[in-house]
């Protein structure tokens, strides 16, 4: 059988099909590039050249200037206060804060952990008293970040010359400010590096409209010379070139007859105005800033712009929140244990940016106070305090006292039986003499008559 199978596949061929090759492959197969990955996002691995791309940015371009110092002046510079129930701990407290322009410090490291995703606050000591005595700025750019063999951070070295420092700074030395944090790397995420890609591409574009708009901004002129019978020479040509070339919108042209001016590219270029926002709302989006803070509230009405207020200030509270818990674990503490003060003797708390989002919160909670107007309330006074970010205070009692039972009024003991009686005897005396004083006071006005 195989024998014979064989034989007349010799004689009889196969039919060649158009759809198909040779070996008989189909021809219709289309072949595809292998896959190469996401295009168009970036690694974000942190170089020291990622590092000062991300600070070229931020100086350069005006968007990022103005979202990122937005954010951060809003965090810091609407003040704090100090919360505390030992005066002499908040005084000392607040005299060093003064002394180092806690402010000013905070400011600029928010805006360094925004642009780098990192921010190193060095503490140094007193010489003498090996207290707390200064804050002092590093640089970012230049902080190494050291980990153990679980990944967490053991110590800190600074590189001084292109070189890495063999000084080692411990984490009691250093206050690291990371307000994204990344799983893999002790390092933070900088705010500009999820948008680099689109921060090219806008520069990119913006480069591009702006050279569109130096080449078709503007009419151009078409200046015909001279008939076709008579060509005037080259002289005239160039006379005419240069009169023209600095010509402006106060200019107007008057020629002869045999010269003819005309305007072509008068349409000037369309949808330019598209691609600008296209680009600038993708940024301001991944820079975490609503449009209104920038001026760039197009369309946007009282309705949506409420609602993006109280987002944006619920953001700040949120870097405010981590800030100040920072600075109370690794800065208040440390300066009033060095000082003989209870170390939980005072913590920092943030001003609010607007009291939009307070303000629907203290509505709600006076509605819902109302609907307990006796007896237990559904929050005590610390948790209403921790509603708006305020510490607990000691010995809170509740939120309003349950009203105490009004005293029952005690039912004289019942007299005895005799003393019963006596008494209704004395009652009816009493009742018979002023009957007897009636009938006098009747008799004597009868006799006064006759």
């Amino acid at each position: 059988m195989g024998i014979l199978s064989s034989f007349r596949s010799r004689i009889f061929k196969k039919k060649p099909s158009k759809y198909e090759s040779e070996d008989g492959r189909p021809k219709t197969v289309i072949a595809t590039g292998g896959k190469k990955g996401i295009t168009g996002v970036s690694s974000g691995d942190r170089t020291e050249k990622a590092l000062k791309q991300y600070w070229t940015f931020y100086s350069g371009e005006g968007t990022i200037f103005a979202s990122i110092n937005t954010t951060a002046w809003n965090s810091i510079m609407v003040g704090y206060s100090l919360v505390s129930d030992n005066p002499s701990a908040k005084e000392a407290v607040t005299k060093f804060f003064d002394q180092i322009d806690l402010d000013t410090v905070l400011l600029d490291n928010v805006v360094y952990a925004l642009v780098f995703g990192d921010a190193f606050i060095e503490k140094v000591k007193g010489s003498k008293s090996k207290q707390l005595a200064e804050l002092k700025t590093v640089d970012p750019i230049s902080m190494v970040v050291n980990v153990d063999e679980f990944g967490r951070e053991s110590d800190y070295q600074q590189k001084v010359g292109g070189k890495v420092s063999e000084t080692k700074l411990t984490k009691e030395d250093i206050l690291h400010l990371r307000l994204f944090p990344k799983p893999n790397s002790p390092y933070g995420i900088s705010l500009i590096q999820p948008s680099i890609d689109t921060i090219n591409r806008k520069v990119t574009t913006d480069e591009s409209i702006s050279n569109a708009i130096l080449r078709h901004g503007t009419s151009k002129y078409v200046i015909t010379v001279g008939t076709p019978d008579e060509v005037p020479p080259d002289d005239v040509f160039t006379n005419i070139k240069n009169k023209l070339e600095d010509i402006g919108s106060t200019n107007e042209i008057i020629v002869p007859g045999p010269i003819k001016v005309e305007t072509i590219d008068e349409k000037g270029i369309a949808g330019v105005e598209e691609y600008f926002n296209y680009f600038q709302t993708q940024l301001v989006i991944g820079l975490l800033c609503p449009e209104e803070a920038l001026g760039l509230g197009r369309g946007s009405t009282e309705a949506t712009s409420k609602v993006k207020e109280i987002m944006y200030e619920r953001m700040i509270k949120a870097i405010q929140h981590k800030i100040a818990k920072q600075i109370n674990k690794e800065l208040i503490r440390p300066f009033l244990e060095e000082r003989g003060f209870d170390p939980l003797a005072v913590s920092l708390r943030f001003n609010s940016v607007t009291d939009a989002d307070e303000a629907v919160k203290s509505k709600w909670l006076g509605n819902l106070l109302r609907g307990y107007p006796e007896g237990k309330k559904p929050f005590t006074l610390n948790e209403i305090r921790a509603m708006f970010d305020y510490p607990p205070i000691k010995d809170e009692g509740e939120l309003e006292d349950e009203p105490s039972e009004e005293p029952s009024e005690e039912k004289p003991e019942e007299e005895p039986e005799p003393k019963k009686e006596n008494k209704k005897i004395k009652n009816r005396i009493n009742t018979l003499e002023q009957d007897l004083e009636d009938v006098k006071y009747y008799l004597d006005e009868m006799r006064n008559r006759i």
